[in-house]
Parts: structure tokens; C-alpha cells; sequence
């Protein structure tokens, strides 16, 4: 039912976690004769290499985050599934709550990617610099929290429509 507004809500939260996967989340530039960057995205790290002298730029993937990008997936299909339960109320709060702490858990896992996992690899070497991409999963959650608001009025609607018959 697209003309509620929690399903408003919910299709952009959709459509802002697809963008997860083609926008970059931040930036490493790593100095030298060659500038190289690395930029990290929900797929995984890619190295980024320009020669000032030719002004040629190559892309390569550099280190797979395969568990971001699991967890990305996740909360796509969760967000379909939630976008389709719009008869069963109660359980579509649930499983909005659900999706807002996957939300939530792309931050611990890019914090353990930016933390432990690339810098030990040589791919984040100290000038991380976050693109404004990082916020995305925290819009999600607000719109997350007001599709949960505004299911729950819709059930509170329900119910006292059945407490008058």
C-alpha cells in the first residue's frame, strides 16, 4: 500500500541502503610519486591509483568486505519484507526494529574494518577521511523510527475502530 506514509518512509530507506552499495563511505589518501587512495565502499576496499605526469587514473579492487556487504544485502531484503507487511502491524514494528539494529550494526562493522582489519593489510594507513555516505545508515534508522510511529497509530486506529462496532 503505497499511499501510507510508513511505506514512504520504508521505500526510502531502501533506496538509500541501495546507494550503500555504489557510494563510496570514505577516503585514504596515501602520498609518493603515484597519489594513491583508497576508497571503501559496502563491496570492499578499492585502490585508486593517479599519475600526475600522464593524469591517468586506475581502479582496482584492492580487499573484499564481504561481511559489510552480507549485511548490506540483509537489510535490503529485510526492507522489501517489511515494505510487504503492511496487513500484519504488530509484526511489521518488529521487524522494523530488527532492520533499525542492522542499521545500527553497519556502523560496528565499519568501525571493525576501519579499526583492526585494514589497517593490518596496509589499505587504511592514518588520513581515513569519511564521505558524507557515512550518515546514510543513521537516516535509515530515523525514517526506521518514524515508519514504526506511524504503523503504530495506524494499529491504535484499528483498534479503537473495533472497540466502537
Amino acid at each position: 500500500m503505497l499511499q501510507r506514509i510508513q511505506t514512504i518512509y520504508l521505500l526510502v530507506t531502501f533506496i538509500l541502503t541501495v546507494l550503500l552499495f555504489f557510494l563510496p563511505m570514505g577516503y585514504d589518501m596515501i602520498g609518493g610519486g603515484a597519489v594513491k587512495a583508497f576508497e571503501l565502499n559496502a563491496v570492499g576496499a578499492y585502490q585508486i591509483i593517479s599519475d600526475p605526469s600522464t593524469s591517468a587514473t586506475t581502479t582496482q579492487f584492492a580487499k573484499g568486505a564481504w561481511a559489510l556487504f552480507a549485511l548490506v544485502s540483509i537489510i535490503l531484503g529485510v526492507t522489501a519484507y517489511d515494505i510487504l507487511l503492511f496487513k500484519r502491524r504488530i509484526f511489521q514494528i518488529r521487524v522494523a526494529i530488527f532492520n533499525m539494529m542492522l542499521h545500527l550494526g553497519i556502523y560496528a562493522l565499519f568501525a571493525f574494518y576501519y579499526f583492526f582489519l585494514m589497517p593490518n593489510q596496509g589499505i587504511i594507513q592514518g588520513s581515513f577521511q569519511p564521505n558524507w555516505t557515512i550518515v546514510l545508515p543513521l537516516v535509515n534508522v530515523i525514517l526506521t523510527y518514524l515508519a514504526i510511529r506511524a504503523i503504530g497509530s495506524d494499529e491504535a486506529l484499528v483498534r479503537s475502530l473495533d472497540r466502537i462496532r
